[in-house]
């Protein structure tokens, strides 16, 4: 069974830590086998009675956690805050998220159809978890609040029930696309994962050459929506089909079409070529007043599937995984963060600025010389023009004179040697005028090419001026990168609890229950009571509730417990019952 599955693989994994470690045995609550199994019970139990971190234990004055190992009370805030701290000595974190991931992903195994021509889609997403700290850490935009603040991000993958099979931590400042290549080769790297051949994510993971690596590494497929700027309506794609009737209202009104096209994604790098995609366009027609159609577009390289499946599968993505993560891991913690250990780095943001500056600075000392090089060119062109326009001019003049010196001497009158001096000179005007133009133009370049060297030499200067502003910050403002350890082992701890509270709800909670959150199953899971321990069997009573239609549904769920005949981790039988009069403890 789920649970029993769950503790052992836990139990075997933290058992297997503290042998391979060197300091395991010596460390506090990791000597004794019995002591490490109760502190990791409290630890995987905790979120379901509210108490996500260690301080939490502090306020907390309920029973059932001490309950659980055998004690009146249960473990103390220092001493959960050591046993979280020996763990992360022992090396357990990096197994625990492979575990996790492993076991999560063989529980949910059987729902996924095993025939070869079936295609299990598989959901990426980020979670950023806000970090309030003095100091600077790497940072993110907050998706919720619209603001830039540091943050740790965890990556996320679903399958397409909205199962959460792997949870990985990373630098808040890092992209979703590393993220996913990285969580990618972790992934397919454990025993019992799947092969990602499909693949669905959010816009942030647009980049023509992941892509093309996806695409050339056996041909996995990707499923995502371009951004509004990558397109200027309709016309910027070119129409396999008319658009049909997608989306109706509760009047049968249409209020969404559909339609196939191809999107040609630009690759910039040199030497690349184009990307052709199949695009899905998703038209919401406008309403009274707005004459403007909203277009949504939905790009993958998959040419088989029909279009009305892929606009479902992608628009899918809403409830499979980011109201699971809203529904089950929020609630169970999932934004608390625990542990805020960090240790200087190089300033990220810096050094981009940096890189930048350097970049531009080096292509300045590559635009003045070119710049001083054009102007030398353009004053030798305006001084062999401006010699030859003289040269000829000189020449042209001297003619002049030799005709009306021969014009003086035939006895021409004066006003007929001047007019045909001045139609002479006219002609010579009209002769060197490509002459006269050339000079001026190698005038202009010349104005143009000081100007810009001009403009280059004060931004050289201006950015030598930041870069050392920037050099100089770099060394007086570093950034802190917080140890993600002990905040992804308390993660891959959630993604046991999750799993397990999502298999119980799909076993043991009648039918109504089947697409219940965590904030329905909670009373259920809360709910007071009493224990009675046998030799053979231990019983739980609980309180029960008031209300009649819960109490009905409580009553099934006890019997379909005691139907799987559930244990407790040391396998001793578990039995359940109801008080005759509820709350009366």
């Amino acid at each position: 069974m789920a649970e029993s599955e769950a503790w052992s693989v836990l139990t075997d994994s933290l058992g297997q830590a503290v042998e391979q470690s060197e300091e395991g045995a010596t460390l506090r609550g990791m000597s004794n086998r019995t002591t490490r199994h109760s502190h990791l019970l409290t630890l995987a139990a905790m979120p379901i009675m509210g108490s996500f971190k260690p301080y939490d234990l502090n306020t907390y004055s309920g029973t059932a956690l001490g309950l659980l190992t055998g004690r009146r009370r249960p473990y103390s805030a220092d001493e959960m805050e050591h046993f979280i701290l020996n763990c992360v000595r022992v090396g357990w974190t990096e197994p625990l998220t492979g575990d996790a991931a492993s076991w999560a992903t063989q529980l949910w195994a059987e729902d996924v159809p095993r025939a070869s021509d079936t295609q299990s889609y598989l959901y990426w997403d980020w979670h950023v978890k806000v970090v309030y700290s003095d100091a600077h850490l790497p940072r993110t935009k907050h998706g919720t609040s619209d603001r830039v603040v540091g943050a740790r991000k965890q990556l996320m993958l679903h399958d397409a029930a909205g199962h959460l099979l792997f949870v990985r931590t990373y630098r808040g400042d890092t992209h979703l696309i590393d993220g996913m290549v990285d969580g990618t080769v972790y992934y397919e790297g454990l025993a019992e994962s799947r092969r990602l051949t499909h693949q669905i994510f959010d816009r942030e993971g647009l980049s023509v050459a992941h892509f093309k690596e996806l695409m050339d590494d056996g041909g996995r497929q990707f499923t995502t929506c371009l951004r509004s700027n990558q397109y200027d309506g309709v016309d910027s794609f070119e129409l396999r089909s008319p658009f049909q009737p997608f989306g109706y209202d509760e009047h049968g009104k249409v209020v969404q079409e559909i339609a196939e096209a191809e999107y040609v994604m630009k690759d910039r790098r040199e030497g690349e070529d184009d990307l052709p995609l199949r695009a899905i366009l998703l038209r919401k027609r406008p309403d009274e007043g707005d004459d403007e159609a909203h277009l949504y577009v939905i790009v993958t390289p998959d040419q088989d599937t029909p279009a009305t499946e892929v606009a479902n599968r992608y628009r899918a993505r809403q409830s499979k995984q980011e109201n699971a993560i809203r529904d089950w891991w929020l609630p169970l913690g999932g934004d608390v963060n625990v542990g805020y250990d960090k240790h200087p780095v190089e300033n990220s943001e810096l050094a981009r600025q940096k890189e930048e500056l350097e970049a531009r600075l080096e292509r300045l000392e590559r635009y003045i010389p070119a710049c001083e090089e054009r102007l030398a060119r353009a004053r030798r062109r305006r001084q062999k023009h401006a010699e030859r326009y003289q040269a000829e001019w000189e020449a042209a003049r001297q003619e002049i004179q030799k005709g009306i010196r021969e014009r003086e001497a035939q006895g021409d009158a004066a006003l007929d040697i001047y007019q045909w001096a001045k139609a002479e000179e006219a002609c010579i005007e009209e002769h060197t005028e490509p002459l006269r133009a050339r000079i001026d133009a190698a005038a202009e370049k010349i104005e143009e090419e000081r100007e810009k060297q001009q403009r280059y030499r004060q931004e050289q200067q201006k950015k030598e001026r930041e870069l050392a502003k920037v050099t100089q910050a770099m060394v007086e403002h570093p950034m802190y990168e917080l140890d993600d350890r002990k905040d992804q082992l308390i993660s891959a701890l959630r993604v046991f609890l999750v799993s397990v509270l999502q298999w119980l709800r799909d076993t043991v909670f009648p039918e109504t229950y089947a697409h219940a959150t965590y904030k329905t199953l909670a009373p259920f899971l809360q709910m007071g009571g009493f224990v009675l321990e046998y030799p053979d069997r231990i019983e739980v009573r609980l309180d029960g509730f008031w209300q009649s239609a819960k109490q009905r549904d409580l009553e099934e769920v006890v019997a379909r417990c005691n139907a799987r005949q559930l244990t407790t981790p040391d396998g001793c039988p578990l039995r359940f019952g109801i008080c005759p009069a509820p709350g009366h403890i």
